[in-house]
């Protein structure tokens, strides 16, 4: 489509995604294709045109496929209208609809959400009211379908003795839910002396079950399965992984015995949209307190939601669905512990007098666009003694630096295996805008690394105001003032680790945690707060 001028262009777009859109046979091959085409066309075509190919489309594809038309004409507007249809549809389908798909759809589109692609008015309520109570009606038509109600347990007198730690998703030691999963068990275990266990549920869905794009599969950890004793970090926590690709029934009772078998006294529904979890808090069978892995809004049907700061992020929603969040919402910080390290020297290419800005993530080649580029380019432009680097497995953004004007001053690392090596290179921390990179901030701040950063998303929460700024200009002054400043450079050294030590303390997180818990347990013996609206 180079070349073309923009009528020429979204007539040549549309006949190329009508092909996709009308296709009764989509393979894996096919997927692919039609995902690679739709990213193209959202990263090349200008705003306009692609909302008059979202018209066209929506005026011409037969509507035969709700959920791939309309994923597809949100991927190119970000018009949260056409997820709004799709939950709709399957939600007005009742029992018709495939648990399987529900739970699908579910998470393709709180990945997308996650990664900002949303824009418009319509995100102050649609988490809040559209995706939670999609998501509530998912749970109970699971409930009914599947007949997966657990039994109500009986309360044993004394205080917690025994917690089950559910989790989607666990994987390895390099994967910071996993560390963090993993650290506030054995925090539980260690040093409070409970019994506990890590249920790892592989909640996300581990394969594709309808035409949505772009698709989402979750890595899963084949050989985590079955029930053993897992090592990490010099602990050792008991661990139950089911693997099983398919979100199916068969795979939910198993879980669910296996929890009833191991008869916990609290359950701990490890990050948001925990269906085991919420399958337990919406029949009242067992107290259920849910810890938030982000800021944003947690999607839960616990007895006592968490947050992810102390900041009641629940006034700033609106108010006619305030009430169920704000009922549950209990003020937290999660908390961050630092991985080892070997303190062995991390090459990154540059002379030890550089001033290096560091950027960080596992979804670089999605949260670092273009105008963050042109951003990091004038910084460097104007701090000439300093460069770049980025740290985290990318594909396609070593060829977006190609064309930057200081690109010979910025380079990609790849998976730097010990983070806190390598921020005794770095001097400054640059938070892109985005939702994620909590862990990688607060690990910056714990070594003295300060953080820029807009003021939301994980790393403005675990940052704080000090290292937040308002706007484009504000960034670009404060990060050159710390490239060009040694004494500015070092009043922030010391406010970062100051601000690692007043967010931190992770067993401080814990105590507080089963203070909670022990609430959700009275709570649920009085009877217990509804979970939905």
């Amino acid at each position: 489509m180079p070349g073309t001028v923009p009528s020429d262009r979204v007539t040549a777009a549309a006949a190329a995604l009508m092909v996709f859109l009308t296709d009764r046979q989509i393979d894996a091959g096919k997927l692919n294709r039609f995902t690679a085409l739709c990213d193209e066309i959202r990263r090349t075509m200008e705003f306009d045109d692609r909302m008059e190919l979202a018209e066209r489309l929506e005026r011409d594809v037969p509507v035969n496929d709700t959920i791939r038309l309309r994923s597809v004409l949100f991927h190119l507007t970000g018009d949260l209208y056409h997820l709004e249809r799709i939950l709709h549809y399957l939600i007005l389908g009742g029992d018709s609809a495939d648990p399987a798909a529900l739970h699908y759809t579910h998470w393709c589109i709180s990945r997308q959400l996650f990664l900002g692609t949303a824009s418009g008015e319509k995100m102050a309520t649609f988490v809040a009211c559209d995706l939670f109570r999609y998501y509530t009606a998912m749970v109970r038509q699971i409930v009914r379908r599947w007949g997966l109600t657990p039994a109500r347990a009986a309360f044993r007198d004394g205080p917690i003795r025994r917690v089950a730690v559910v989790t989607n998703q666990f994987t390895n030691q390099g994967h910071q839910p996993t560390r963090d999963c993993f650290d506030f068990a054995a925090r539980m275990q260690d040093d409070f002396g409970l019994d506990v266990a890590i249920i790892n549920v592989n909640g996300m869905p581990a394969r594709v079950e309808n035409v949505f794009i772009p698709p989402m599969v979750a890595e899963v950890a084949a050989d985590l399965e079955g029930v053993y004793a897992l090592k990490m970090f010099g602990r050792q926590v008991k661990v139950a992984s089911f693997t099983e690709p398919a979100f199916s029934q068969d795979k939910l009772r198993v879980i669910v015995e296996a929890i009833d078998g191991y008869d916990p006294d609290l359950i701990v529904a490890f990050g948001g949209s925990n269906i085991v979890a919420d399958l337990y808090a919406e029949a009242d069978a067992r107290p259920v307190v849910a810890i938030p892995t982000t800021s944003s809004i947690t999607v839960s049907l616990a007895h006592i939601v968490l947050g992810y700061e102390e900041n009641d992020h629940t006034r700033s929603i609106p108010a006619l669905y305030r009430a169920p969040f704000a009922r549950r919402f209990r003020p937290f910080t999660f908390g961050f512990t630092p991985p080892p390290s070997d303190g062995k020297r991390v090459e990154t290419g540059f002379p030890d007098d550089t001033v290096l800005f560091a950027v960080v993530g596992t979804r670089l080649d999605l949260e670092v666009g273009a105008e963050t580029l042109e951003l990091f380019d004038e910084i460097l432009e104007r701090c000439p003694d300093s460069a770049l680097v980025f740290a985290g497995e990318v594909k396609e953004l070593p060829g977006r630096l190609a064309v930057l004007r200081n690109r010979g001053r910025m380079r990609c690392l790849g998976h730097v295996p010990d983070i806190r090596a390598f921020y005794a290179r770095c001097h400054v921390f640059l938070n892109p805008p985005r939702q994620g990179g909590g862990g990688g901030a607060s690990y910056a701040l714990a070594e003295g690394v300060p953080v820029i950063s807009y003021g939301s998303g994980d790393v403005a929460s675990n940052a704080g105001p000090a290292f937040c700024v308002s706007d484009r200009d504000a960034y670009l002054a404060r990060a050159v003032t710390l490239a060009t400043d040694a004494e500015a450079l070092a009043e922030a050294r010391l406010a970062a680790k100051a601000r690692f030590v007043e967010i931190g303390d992770r067993t401080r997180c814990v105590e507080r945690l089963l203070a909670y818990g022990e609430e959700a347990r009275t709570l649920l013996r009085g009877g217990g707060p509804a979970t939905g609206n």
